[in-house]
């Protein structure tokens, strides 16, 4: 995907992640949204509100290009519930002729995730890129 210069006017997303919450972060800079970690929040409605309302606002002035990198050691259905929401509202963004790219990121021996993304891929339309790896990088 080639790098847009042009900045996003989508405000940054920066929520730190903990033992049972992912590491989420959004760079107007660079156009890219990550989520790294476990997603297991006690309460996913709290925890998930600030990204739900970031996405509001994204899909209303969304950049030229996107890339969603997905860094998931493991998430529970309310988590997944959360992340088809995100994909469903990216696939809506995609129909407007904007580029959005999702990186899967798997360990080399946990296909269970792997095939996870398989299905999110299959409910959307939208690019999805499998990437395999020995081990996922902790969140920055």
């Amino acid at each position: 995907m080639k790098k847009s210069s042009q900045k996003s006017k989508i405000p940054e997303l920066n929520i730190r992640g903990s033992l049972k919450t992912p590491d989420i972060r959004y760079s107007p800079e660079s156009n890219k949204f990550r989520i790294a970690g476990k997603s297991i929040p006690e309460n996913h409605n709290a925890f998930f509100e600030p990204v739900i309302q970031w996405l509001q606002e994204f899909k209303t002035t969304p950049p030229e290009e996107t890339t969603i990198d997905v860094q998931l050691e493991y998430f529970n259905t309310s988590s997944s519930k959360v992340l088809l929401k995100l994909f469903k509202t990216l696939e809506k963004v995609r129909s407007r002729n904007k580029n959005i790219e999702i990186n899967w990121y798997y360990e080399e021996d946990d296909l269970d995730m792997k095939e996870c993304g398989l299905d999110f891929s299959a409910m959307v339309n939208l690019p999805f890129k499998f990437i395999e790896v020995e081990e996922l990088s902790s969140p920055e």
